[in-house]
């Protein structure tokens, strides 16, 4: 039987990934046709816990999950470990005593509960003094409203939703939010002042190298052992487990042997991510390393492993944009990348961009719009399975 589940990352106010909201989806084609919220949340958890890798899902971090006032009143939250997940009481619920009472005895048993989009009214006063998150959708509420919450609410954190834009991200910072929730890496806003970052030339030297049509190992050693954090990085990829061998490698020369040329490639290109990775953008490098290895299981299945490479960076560079701050155009000069890369990467119509949108489709539980990647022998129940094992990757 098919599972289908999307998640969105919640980050607090260094970046850094508190917990992911996961949502519950029927298909790809339908979302919650046939289905009440109880019944929604229900074949979540069954989906999360027992037919996924809920760590995978979650990374380790705490899983956002909404609660019917059904679900709560029958106290199903406490079946889940309390480490792992912060209680969602749905904007619907009635608080009833029934209610209230169930909340009253999570929290004695330490859960975390948090008000999903929250509006004011008393009739929820007796939750609010329960609990520890309350969580605002941005552009729905008047700024003047949310400001006079936080302050009055001085002991619980406060959560805005929907924050699609960089510009959103600043002023609820402001604001005085601790957590934020959206896309908002999607829609980066480019401001004057803003340091712009640059690819490590030592980098882009070695990929220039590595794809001519025979390339120099002894200048590939040479651009390596000019960068001390290269140097060091090489060595221990060559010495990791995923190599292994009973030879220990001290040297540049021994390494790219023991790699080889396609996998110094990738090692490469991976590398241009890690140089540039902060707090701020661990999460999109994480969906862009995501993106690029789901395509590249997706280009074997569909019989173009000779490609895979190919559909692996433009997966991987798809936000590049966002990442440096720079126009498309300008990144891609920088980069050698095949035309077809190129295109893609600035949006024009070609298969690895018709790839690329339906795996970012699938990234934002859009699965409606996923439809037409199927039509290449690949299933969704597949294409799910992919994507999860591109996830563990």
């Amino acid at each position: 039987m098919e599972a289908y589940i999307a998640r969105q990352p919640i980050f607090d106010r260094k970046m850094n990934v508190y917990g992911y909201e996961l949502l519950y989806r029927k298909g790809l084609n339908n979302f919650y046709e046939g289905l009440d919220d109880g019944q929604s949340t229900s074949e979540l958890i069954r989906n999360a816990f027992l037919v996924m890798q809920f760590n995978e899902l979650t990374n380790g971090t705490k899983a956002f999950i909404n609660f019917s006032r059904k679900l709560l009143e029958n106290q199903t939250p406490l079946l889940l470990p309390k480490e792992t997940i912060v209680v969602e009481i749905l904007e619907r619920v009635e608080a009833n005593e029934v209610v209230i009472e169930s909340c009253k005895e999570l929290k004695r048993k330490g859960y975390i509960l948090a008000l999903d989009d929250f509006v004011f009214n008393e009739a929820f006063l007796p939750l609010i003094e329960l609990a520890d998150i309350i969580k605002i959708e941005f552009n729905a509420v008047p700024q003047k409203e949310q400001l006079r919450l936080i302050k009055k609410y001085k002991g619980i954190k406060f959560l805005a939703e929907k924050i699609e834009t960089r510009e959103d991200y600043e002023i609820a910072s402001e604001m005085g939010y601790d957590f934020f929730q959206g896309y908002f890496f999607s829609k980066p806003v480019i401001l004057a002042s803003k340091k712009i970052e640059v690819l490590n030339s030592n980098l882009i030297k070695m990929i220039e190298e590595l794809n001519q049509e025979e390339p120099n190992y002894q200048k590939v050693v040479e651009i390596i052992e000019r960068d001390l954090g290269l140097t060091y990085k090489l060595l221990k990829l060559a010495n990791s487990t995923f190599f292994a061998s009973q030879n220990k490698i001290y040297s540049i020369k021994q390494a790219l042997v023991r790699l080889g040329i396609g996998e110094m490639k990738k090692w490469a290109y991976l590398m241009t991510l890690r140089e540039i990775r902060n707090n701020k953008n661990n999460e999109l490098i994480i969906n862009c390393l995501v993106r690029g290895k789901s395509m590249e299981l997706l280009s074997i299945e569909m019989g173009m492993k000779n490609k895979h490479l190919e559909f692996f960076l433009t997966g991987m560079f798809s936000s590049m944009d966002t990442l440096l701050n720079r126009k498309m155009e300008d990144i891609i000069i920088d980069l050698p990348l095949t035309s077809d890369v190129e295109e893609a990467l600035l949006k024009k119509d070609n298969q690895l961009r018709r790839v690329l949108d339906k795996v970012i489709c699938y990234e934002l539980g859009r699965w409606d719009q996923v439809g037409e990647v199927f039509s290449q022998g690949v299933t969704s129940e597949r294409f799910t399975d992919l994507y999860f094992k591109a996830l563990k990757w």
